[in-house]
């Protein structure tokens, strides 16, 4: 993460009429487009005022700074990601364990394909409070107890056998993969194979080796017929 100043932690003021939330979604609008466009350092509330089409007093009406505002648009962005992931594991839970990788994928996917620009000022440009850290290491926390629980339920079908620890392991790939890859290499983010190489690497981890690994059966006949033709020579 680059060096930056800090986010202010103050709050913003919720709106309770129509008109004002009108007004609050077009400042987050504005504001999404104008730090896509010119980096947290470069971005100013008169560049947001300005693109919202709104006077300066009335921006300081709801949020007190830029850093108000881009921390409203962090926090929308992660849960609007989380959300998106745990409607896809509710819809694909009885999936087999291919289908239901190949689905994560492609939520994880869409999820960060709806804003990557703003997702590198959000984690690299800005320094994100106390708060927000917070609130990342509690959706984490959620989705590696999910994991875990979808784990156990096919431990049966999978070849690693600790679901706590597979749980983190899959969460911490899942997440920092695509990631690394919305901040390194965007442009690909969205191609098939980017999606393939993630899903083989998932299902090697999980499934992978117990379709490798021969039955010691298999290994035992196998030296007999060594043996049997060592003999015949």
């Amino acid at each position: 993460m680059t060096a930056g100043r800090k986010l202010a932690q103050r709050r913003w003021r919720t709106p309770r009429q129509a008109r004002s939330q009108q007004t609050v979604e077009c400042l987050l609008t504005a504001a999404a487009h104008v730090f896509a466009q010119r980096g947290y350092a470069n971005t100013t509330t008169n560049h947001i005022a300005a693109r919202a089409g709104v006077s300066i007093g009335s921006l300081y009406q709801y949020f007190r700074s830029k850093d108000a505002l881009l921390l409203a648009l962090a926090e929308r962005h992660i849960e609007n990601g989380f959300a998106l992931v745990m409607e896809e594991v509710r819809a694909k839970r009885e999936a087999t364990v291919p289908e239901f990788l190949r689905a994560m994928v492609d939520a994880l996917i869409a999820a960060h394909e709806i804003d990557p620009r703003l997702h590198q000022v959000i984690f690299e440009e800005a320094r994100l409070p106390d708060s927000f850290r917070r609130r990342l290491e509690e959706l984490e926390e959620r989705a590696i107890k999910v994991a875990r629980d979808l784990i156990a339920e096919r431990i049966a079908d999978l070849t690693v056998k600790n679901p706590d620890i597979a749980s983190f392991i899959v969460v911490q790939v899942l997440d920092g993969l695509t990631h690394a890859m919305v901040l390194r290499h965007a442009d690909m983010l969205h191609t098939p194979e980017f999606r393939d190489e993630f899903v083989r690497l998932l299902e090697g981890y999980l499934v992978g080796g117990r379709a490798a690994r021969p039955s010691p059966q298999a290994v035992h006949g196998g030296s007999l017929a060594r043996h049997a033709g060592a003999a015949r020579r």
